[in-house]
């Protein structure tokens, strides 16, 4: 189990005012944020890897973003 305390009192008040004291909704946002972080991460990558001429074909980059997120 982890726990995140929240030192912030504006952003602690934002989130109750948002989830109230639903826990599982609260918990279901940041899964959902923690998800699309990743996503960004890799365009970023992707980016990168395009921009240096170092791409891969279409297919094989399909292959690995099911395997990873499915």
């Amino acid at each position: 189990m982890l726990t995140i305390k929240i030192d912030d009192p504006d952003l602690e008040r934002s989130i109750r005012q948002a989830y109230g004291d639903n826990s599982r909704l609260l918990v279901d946002a940041f899964v959902e944020f923690l998800r699309q972080q990743r996503v960004r991460e890799d365009i970023g990558v992707s980016i990168e890897q395009l921009d240096s001429g170092s791409g891969i074909p279409l297919a094989q980059v399909m292959a690995e973003i099911r395997g990873k997120y499915e």
